[in-house]
């Protein structure tokens, strides 16, 4: 009988929020048992809320493995280990846990990047990440699974504080023009525009190294309003939670809002759509 189960994945936002159907596929595999979840700090809250994760842990920056596991102990021992985040620190930390069962996501970054300077059109044939990770877990569970919708559930706490930070706004509609590569993000002066025709309040989010974007779309849109840099992640979830519509680039943002069920228009630069279907 399974007791008690690891899941991995230290990062980023939308790949963290694409595991969660997968980790509710492996709850309902295994009835009664404990999902411990590990994840680097910054993105605890995204999973904190999760209904099949029993605990979440966050990884502290610059923590080794080491550390990681030293932490996970008393947690233990665990029965499986579902690493979907298959990096060398990931690896080195399911391969020291006692666990009997342990299965590691494959990357396919370096088969992708082969295909790039053949210009091979590979669309048709792409698996989205999330029914990779989805098959991961039928791995570990050595059975097809009924595929699990994306699961993100923002705490009561992060909504007040989101309703706080957004008072006196109406209807509104978020819009985040970052993205973690340049290559991925559309201009700044069409976000720009496109707010300007908006028939709600527009919201631009980020980070705060992303303010130099919002103030090129309010240049166009002076009616925005900047929240880049005044967000934690939880808040972030609570503001896209009560949007009536979300635009981004292929990012967190994009993500959260797909996992939140909100309507999403979203622009992909140089990623594969085909990978981030639902």
């Amino acid at each position: 009988m399974v007791r008690s189960l690891l899941v991995l994945r230290f990062s980023s936002v939308g790949d963290v929020v694409l595991t969660s159907g997968a980790v509710t596929a492996l709850a309902k595999a295994n009835p009664g048992a404990r999902v411990v979840y590990a994840t680097k700090h910054a993105f605890v809250d995204l999973m904190r809320h999760h209904p099949a994760v029993s605990e979440v842990i966050g990884l502290a920056p610059k923590e080794s493995a080491s550390s990681l596991l030293r932490r996970l102990a008393p947690l233990g021992p665990f029965d499986g280990v579902i690493d979907l985040h298959g990096k060398l620190r990931s690896r080195f930390v399911s391969l020291r846990t006692s666990a009997r069962r342990k299965v590691v996501w494959e990357k396919r970054s370096v088969a992708d990047t082969l295909f790039v300077p053949m210009r091979l059109r590979r669309y048709q044939a792409a698996m989205p990440i999330a029914a990779r990770y989805h098959g991961a877990v039928e791995r570990f569970a050595e059975t097809s699974l009924p595929r699990e919708p994306l699961t993100y559930v923002v705490g009561e706490s992060a909504m007040a504080s989101a309703r706080d930070k957004l008072a006196g706004v109406g209807n509104y509609i978020v819009m985040s023009p970052g993205a973690l590569w340049a290559t991925k993000q559309w201009p700044t002066e069409r976000f720009g525009a496109l707010a300007a025709k908006a028939d709600a309040q527009v919201v631009l989010t980020g980070s705060a190294s992303e303010k130099v974007l919002s103030a090129s779309v309010r240049a166009i849109a002076r009616n925005a309003i900047d929240l880049c840099g005044a967000l934690s992640l939880a808040e972030l979830g609570g503001v896209i939670a009560g949007a009536r519509a979300v635009v981004a680039n292929d990012s967190g943002p994009m993500h959260m809002a797909r996992a939140l069920g909100v309507p999403t228009l979203a622009f992909f630069g140089s990623t594969d759509p085909a990978q981030f279907r639902f």
